[in-house]
């Protein structure tokens, strides 16, 4: 059966276990499943297995009582239940926490728990990439009183120590035996899930370091526009495609820029300012 604590997403967790419940029994149908349960509605499951209805704390309850699920278990899955159908960003977040607080019962954390947290802290604080940035183009050893200086916003040094050891453990980095520090070609993925909420935090903090350029910074060393546009969906769809193609020879322009000496936030902001929901 699948170890529930290896997912991010419920419902994709609840359609495995099927699937190996079928394997191992192909008599085995979502109806059987809901008689367990005592889901009166016996397309309940199968809708909420296909993103169609949540569940509820009753249903839950039912659910893990019908899979067998013990405490702990039973605990993960009801915060990652209310972790996938949060709506808002407090939401997200605080279910989050109450997931990476939640160990396996016979080992402290999982090996794919451990990752995910590293790479959820990787995703959502902007300074891990600027740190792997100057790395990347200045000769780093175990100066990291300079390295946080180098950051901009300067983070402690503190910081800077813990953000070199993230990523090398990540694989991002690995040091040589001249002791200096290198990047490798290594990239990393975790869950859309938890991606997507660290995301939305980095993306957070990238509109705060805005305000920042805006009042430390001279014009000639900072380039921020903006644009008030009257638009329909149709163009609003257009537009975000040619920001990704935007995007695209951005990337490669860098890619063959061989006297890079600093790193550049740049971010893209498409927003509606006025109530799309309303048309009168």
């Amino acid at each position: 059966m699948p170890n529930v604590f290896d997912y991010t997403d419920y419902r994709k967790y609840l359609l495995d276990y099927y699937l190996a419940k079928k394997k191992d029994n192909p008599s085995f149908s979502y109806t059987c499943l809901s008689v367990r349960a005592g889901f009166k509605n016996k397309g309940f499951l199968h809708s909420v297995l296909h993103g169609r209805k949540n569940l509820s704390k009753s249903s839950i309850v039912k659910l893990v009582t019908a899979i067998g699920l013990k405490k702990t278990e039973a605990d993960y899955f009801e915060n990652l239940v209310f972790f996938n159908q949060a709506m808002d960003l407090i939401e997200r977040t605080y279910f989050c926490e109450k997931l990476k607080s939640i160990s396996h019962p016979s080992r402290s954390v999982t090996v794919v728990q451990q990752m995910r947290r590293d790479q959820y802290e990787f995703y959502s604080k902007w300074y891990h990439s600027a740190v792997r940035s100057v790395i990347d183009m200045y000769p780093f050893k175990n100066d990291y009183a300079w390295l946080a200086k180098k950051v901009f916003p300067a983070i402690t040094t503190k910081q800077a120590k813990m953000s070199v050891a993230l990523i090398e453990k990540l694989g991002l980095i690995e040091k040589k035996k001249d002791g200096f520090y290198k990047l490798t070609n290594s990239n990393i993925t975790t869950g859309s899930e938890i991606t997507a909420l660290a995301a939305l935090h980095f993306h957070k903090a990238a509109a705060h370091l805005v305000e920042h350029a805006l009042d430390t910074l001279p014009r000639e060393k900072r380039n921020i526009t903006g644009l008030t546009l009257g638009i329909s969906e149709t163009m609003y769809k257009k537009i975000c495609d040619e920001i990704q193609a935007f995007r695209e020879r951005i990337v490669n322009l860098v890619q063959d820029d061989k006297d890079a000496d600093r790193t550049y936030q740049l971010n893209f902001h498409l927003f509606p300012i006025t109530n799309v929901s309303n048309r009168q």
